[in-house]
């Protein structure tokens, strides 16, 4: 028998192992098994000590599996588990030189003497259950070298069995210590990442959050033309102003088919060229509502275009300028009438002046009653400033002309009839009439004395279409009165100027007890700005 070899023991005889014979490397060669072996037992035995003392060898041996395991660059171990405690059994080179133990420190002792203390308890229970499972496994474990400096230890480890028997455990072990670095940077990056991609999507959010405030409290639609096959997608606002549910889809054939047919190829031809001159897209254009209403609306946009110059698609705003528009076009109406109204006065002026000139009166005379006529002018054209230049009601328009003359009382001159809207026209016809009647009656008539009394009274008259207004001025307890033998301008502006304007009828009756002035006009329906249309209207 020679050391480190086995003889066969008597049939049904226990062998006990006590402690095992080394070679010169302190390598176990032979193993004590508890329990009783057979024949059989007996040759795995013989096997196991031969791959141990083969391994063990400094020279190559015969065994090419443990040559190559002699000769590996990577880390290798060899553990026993027939012995207490699996210890190591066989260490290779490049093992001493990833761990800095040498190998007499090594062999005989559990891998887990490398482990650091705070090492993943998770990798270790995987590992231990699967060496108690007879399995291979792979974990990365915090090991610590013999210098004290900690490197990341990528262990392999597989079984080894002869027939059913589990003879060794192999281990294969790398530094994964720049691997598990760069996975921890890796890591850290990902959650950086992470985190600014959670910080962008916020912001992403709340910038959202607050164009949709800015466009909806600007009242601003937004929308997007793909032009690869026209898709259309328009704003819950720019739906709202376009009359449609803001849940509803809409297409671009639909979209500009509600464009205003006399705006819509000026819509064509615009889009065109924003497109072809990579312009801005600027236009105002008229939209037919599903409620049958027109409305204005200002787009804005701009084209976007692939790397080749291809046009992708069209983006931009959308604002309801209708009540602008209509603004603009009152502001215009008014500026015309203006302009026409100021010439009107000018030409009444004149013809005030000219007139009152003719008469040869007095320097003193001609004065005042130009001053007087044009007062009257101005007290007309202050009644229609109120009123913003729409009218005014014949109540007003008597008031106003004849508070100067009724500074005594009321009782004087007595105003009485229903609303009877006037345009600025007849407005400026009758108190230049009741100016011109109520200065005749301080001069001539009914107010020369303290008891003369002036009716001015005006009534629809019913039964006629269309309605007539009927106008009488009637003073009582004046003078005498005779018919002058020559008219002045100012009994000829009240019955041809005023008679012209009303399209009607208006005379002045030279009565003995007092002068009655008669005026006849139908009312035409014109609406008033601030009611709907009614027939009481000059």
């Amino acid at each position: 028998m020679t050391p480190g070899s086995l003889v066969d023991p008597p049939s049904g005889f226990s062998l006990a192992r006590g402690p095992p014979a080394t070679d010169e490397y302190g390598t176990p060669s032979a193993y004590a098994i508890e329990g009783v072996l057979g024949l059989s037992g007996m040759g795995v035995l013989r096997e196991h000590d031969r791959i141990v003392a083969e391994l063990a060898r400094k020279v190559d041996g015969v065994d090419p599996f443990a040559a190559a395991v002699r000769a590996s660059q990577m880390a290798m171990v060899i553990t026993d588990p027939l012995q207490a405690d699996n210890p190591i059994v066989f260490a290779n080179d490049a093992f001493c030189v990833l761990t800095g133990f040498p190998r007499e420190e090594v062999l005989g002792r559990n891998c887990r003497f490398l482990q650091e203390a705070d090492t993943d308890q998770t990798e270790i229970i995987r590992v231990r259950e699967a060496i108690e499972g007879g399995v291979p496994v792979e974990a990365r474990l915090a090991n610590r070298r013999k210098d004290g400096s900690m490197f990341w230890n990528r262990l392999f480890v597989s079984p080894v069995f002869q027939g059913e028997t589990l003879a060794f455990w192999v281990g294969s072990q790398s530094d994964a210590t720049s691997e598990k670095a760069r996975l921890d940077l890796l890591v850290t990056d990902r959650k950086a990442l992470e985190r600014e991609v959670e910080r962008r999507t916020r912001d992403l959010t709340e910038s959202e959050e607050r164009l949709r405030f800015v466009l909806q409290a600007g009242r601003l639609g937004s929308w997007t033309l793909e032009l690869a096959d026209m898709g259309f997608v328009a704003s819950e606002t720019f739906k709202i102003a376009l009359g449609r549910d803001p849940n509803d889809p809409i297409s671009h054939a639909e979209y500009v088919g509600r464009i205003h047919e006399d705006d819509r190829t000026r819509h064509d031809d615009s889009v065109a060229a924003c497109i072809a001159g990579h312009g801005d897209y600027d236009i105002e254009y008229r939209i037919n509502t599903p409620a049958g209403t027109v409305r204005w609306f200002k787009i804005r946009g701009k084209p976007f275009y692939d790397d080749d110059g291809v046009p992708l698609r069209l983006a931009g705003i959308a604002l309801d300028v209708t009540e602008r528009k209509i603004s603009e076009a009152h502001r215009t109406l008014l500026s015309n009438e203006l302009n026409h109204r100021v010439k009107n006065t000018l030409a009444t002026v004149q013809a005030i002046v000219v007139q009152t000139l003719r008469a040869n009166l007095s320097h003193d005379e001609t004065r005042d009653i130009i001053q007087g006529r044009i007062h009257s002018l101005a007290t007309a054209s202050d009644v229609l400033t109120r009123e913003s230049w729409d009218g005014a009601t014949l109540t007003q328009v008597a008031t106003t002309a004849l508070a100067p003359f009724r500074a005594e009382g009321e009782h004087r001159i007595r105003i009485r009839g229903p609303e009877v809207m006037l345009t600025p026209r007849l407005t400026l016809a009758f108190s230049m009439a009741f100016h011109e009647l109520a200065t005749n009656a301080v001069k001539y008539g009914a107010l020369t004395n303290e008891i003369g009394r002036i009716l001015l009274d005006w009534d629809i008259l019913s039964g006629s279409h269309p309605p007539m207004l009927r106008l009488t001025w009637q003073e009582s307890d004046g003078p005498p009165v005779s018919a002058p033998t020559r008219r002045g301008f100012g009994s000829r502006m009240i019955e041809r100027a005023l008679a012209d304007e009303l399209q009607g009828r208006a005379e002045i009756d030279y009565r003995p007890d007092g002068v009655v002035f008669t005026a006849e006009a139908r009312l035409p329906e014109i609406p008033r700005r601030d009611q709907g249309p009614i027939q009481a209207r000059l």
